[in-house]
């Protein structure tokens, strides 16, 4: 909590700047001050107005009443000074010292304010004094105690002559109230707070015209997703038929490698059938030598015996030829009968894998 412990004042008003610094202590929570007219009481809370605001007396003609006179004690200039020892809303100790210069001139006098010290001690115990400007001075001691400049000025530390402000014109009386109780600051914050809605509001707008537009991207990924899916399950679906197809090609291919392992019987069929032709036309010329020869007379060169043994061997011989041209003709037959099988069968795979082929091609084009 804020607290006022002791002020010190010289040069100021009747306080003379010839004498010692007059100090004054105040009592906590109360301090009553008592005296005459006239010696000093308003100049202390003047005093205490000045060291906390920074502001003059009214009347005081820009702080020339406010310092002592230098024609009373036969001085040019005149310095006087206020320090003020208070502790700070955080409870530490510190000391405000505002002085002040009065020069007189010829015919008029100069009032001048100097720069203000700030005195503190730091974490380690050491005196710190900081030298500030009167302007930022009046800024930061109000900060320090913690209540606005308005209110140690107007209410706290009222002079007597400004005591009837409540009394004031209107316009002028608001503006007393707003300057105590910062209504500037909550005008200017519920004009901040009214950009902020209207930048929010706009803001609302443009994120629900870009919501609209999102959900029509979303309506429209939601459709080709569909289509994607559907796309992705037909594609599936191909596949697997392509699959199927594949599976029926490899049966196929399978039964042309026995057809082709067949085709290869017919070619050794084939060959030994013509190898029987040639055999036949061997005989056929064999016979033809021996028919020439029962033309010739033999009975002429062999006897009865020998005519005998070669009747006989050649009916043998006959019987065997008849025998083999049966068994030859059957089997020409029988291999003639396979071979049109054969042609037959060659001629229908070869129509059904080229109709497979082209369902291949067809498919992987798609």
């Amino acid at each position: 909590m804020a607290s006022i412990s002791k002020l010190s004042v010289r040069g100021i008003r009747a306080f003379s700047p010839e004498d010692e610094e007059q100090v004054i202590s105040f009592c906590f929570p109360l301090t009553i001050i008592v005296g005459a007219n006239g010696c000093g009481k308003t100049t202390i809370i003047e005093a205490l107005k000045y060291a906390v605001t920074g502001a003059l007396p009214p009347g005081n003609k820009s702080g020339q009443a406010f310092v002592h006179d230098p024609k009373s004690i036969g001085s040019s200039v005149v310095k006087a000074a206020v320090k003020l020892r208070f502790n700070n809303r955080a409870g530490k100790s510190m000391v405000v010292i505002r002085s002040m210069e009065l020069t007189q001139k010829k015919t008029t006098m100069q009032f001048k304010q100097l720069d203000g010290i700030i005195r503190t001690t730091d974490e380690s115990g050491r005196k710190v004094a900081l030298s500030h400007k009167c302007s930022e001075l009046d800024r930061q001691v109000p900060q320090l105690l913690g209540v606005s400049k308005s209110i140690l000025e107007h209410v706290v530390f009222c002079h007597q002559e400004d005591s009837s402000w409540p009394l004031m014109a209107g316009s002028d009386l608001k503006k007393r109230f707003d300057d105590i109780f910062d209504s500037t600051k909550y005008v200017k914050a519920l004009d901040a707070i009214k950009d902020v809605r209207k930048t929010y509001q706009n803001k609302a707008k443009d994120y629900k015209t870009e919501l609209a537009e999102l959900n029509g991207h979303k309506h429209a990924a939601m459709g080709f997703r569909n289509e994607l899916d559907h796309c992705r399950q037909g594609l599936s679906d191909i596949h697997d038929e392509m699959q199927g197809y594949n599976q029926q090609i490899q049966e196929e291919q399978a039964k042309c490698k026995v057809w082709g392992k067949t085709l290869s019987k017919y070619g050794k069929i084939e060959h030994e059938i013509n190898e029987k032709f040639s055999f036949m036309e061997q005989e056929e010329v064999r016979i033809e030598t021996h028919q020439k020869g029962l033309v010739t007379d033999m009975t002429q060169t062999n006897t009865k015996d020998d005519l005998e043994d070669k009747l006989m061997t050649f009916d043998r011989q006959m019987q065997g030829d008849v025998k083999t041209l049966n068994e030859t003709k059957a089997k020409v037959k029988k291999s003639e009968a396979k071979i049109a099988d054969l042609t037959k069968q060659k001629v229908e795979l070869s129509e059904s894998r080229g109709q497979l082929m082209g369902e291949k091609k067809l498919h992987e084009g798609n």
